[in-house]
């Protein structure tokens, strides 16, 4: 009995470090939805696995290994911007422009006490030092002070335009296209990155070249 225990023991240990190096390291860097069912999915299944005795090593591996398929495909399927956001959910503007969205406080259940003390987590105690507050999927906040240099945006993430960033920076997929074009990358399918910052231009990475990083793009930060 005390054997089985062991062996269960250490099945699971290795299934869940498998488990870690398969899924990636932002599986112990952020907790997103997906991140936080599979803690609770894997703490059950060690947890109950080691103690039941009808329930074989075998078995246990077995079920290690479906799991990690399954989220194998999940991540592949979150390629996809609607799959994405379904599972992981979008960061979400919580203060535009010192104003607070009180659609988005409502939303997720937010109470503006709440609020102040996550800005005191990051170093804030006052609304007049705050120009933008984001809300991010992993439940933390990252917050834009004022009179500090303006925030940059991700718009391309492994070929794939961030609709939600774009739209944040008040741009458009037709005003990203030209200003690649110009700066000679024609197909945002082959780019690794895109990032732009307000006055200071692109800043992009392609597939097949990501050691070499190109800055380019408009340096006026109210580019048409």
């Amino acid at each position: 009995m005390y054997l089985l225990i062991a062996v269960k023991l250490l099945a699971g240990m290795l299934g869940v470090i498998f488990f870690l190096r398969v899924s990636g390291k932002t599986q112990m860097a952020q907790l997103t939805p997906l991140d936080s069912v599979n803690a609770f999915v894997l703490g059950a299944l060690v947890g109950g696995v080691i103690y039941n005795p009808e329930t074989s090593v075998w078995q246990l591996v077995f079920t290690f290994v479906v799991w990690t398929a399954v989220n194998v495909a999940l991540r592949y399927l979150m390629r996809f911007r609607r799959i994405r956001k379904a599972i992981r959910g979008d960061t979400v503007m919580l203060v535009r422009d010192r104003k607070l969205v009180l659609r988005e406080f409502r939303r997720n259940g937010l109470e503006m006490e709440q609020f102040r003390t996550m800005l005191r987590e990051n170093g804030i105690f006052s609304m007049f030092d705050v120009d933008d507050v984001r809300f991010e999927t992993n439940g933390h906040i990252t917050v834009s002070r004022r009179n500090e240099p303006p925030e940059s945006y991700l718009l391309v993430n492994g070929g794939k335009v961030l609709c939600d960033s774009l739209r944040r920076s008040g741009k458009t997929e037709r005003w990203l296209t030209r200003h690649l074009r110009e700066a000679g990358y024609p197909d945002a399918e082959k780019l690794f990155c895109v990032e732009w910052t307000p006055g200071r231009g692109f800043y992009v990475v392609p597939m097949e070249e990501r050691g070499r990083n190109s800055e380019s793009g408009d340096e006026a930060p109210s580019a048409d």
